[in-house]
């Protein structure tokens, strides 16, 4: 028995070409299919490209706000808003400690593993209580590159 015989792509000695398995078919019509889709979007962008600079964006200006709900709204829902964000300070600052306790308590006896996972939960809570005391800037930040 020939190699050729065991690999569906590849050609017989005697130079007779084998059939193509259908994973490689399938593989082929889709690459064909999409590099065609990708050839006819670019030259339909391109020949729109005049055309698409006459349209007017209808959002220009707009911006995100609440003051439909009226400023009693506006009051709730900083308060709400705020004192999630106080609470979940909290909670992250006593997880911190306590883990910080854990890796001591876990020194103190020898066991290594136990310390090791203390101190992975201190990284943790340590991030985590970072991105919510520095929550202002970060969320500024992001509103400023997106909205700028």
């Amino acid at each position: 028995m020939n190699a050729a015989a065991h690999h569906p792509t590849t050609t017989t000695t005697e130079g007779e070409a084998m059939t193509r398995s259908p994973r490689r078919t399938a593989a082929r019509r889709l690459l064909t299919a999409a590099t065609t889709t990708a050839a006819v979007l670019t030259m339909t962008v391109l020949a729109a490209g005049p055309a698409a600079a006459q349209i007017r964006n209808p959002t220009d200006g707009v911006t995100p706000s609440m003051e439909l709900l009226g400023p009693a709204f506006n009051n709730v829902w900083v308060r709400i808003f705020g004192s999630i964000w106080g609470v979940l300070l909290g909670a992250s600052a006593i997880k911190f400690f306590t883990a910080i306790y854990k890796m001591r308590a876990a020194r103190a006896g020898g066991y290594g593993a136990e310390m090791s996972d203390a101190a992975s939960e201190a990284k943790v809570a340590a991030v985590a209580f970072g991105c919510l005391a520095g929550g202002g800037v970060i969320i500024s930040a992001i509103l400023f590159v997106v909205g700028g």
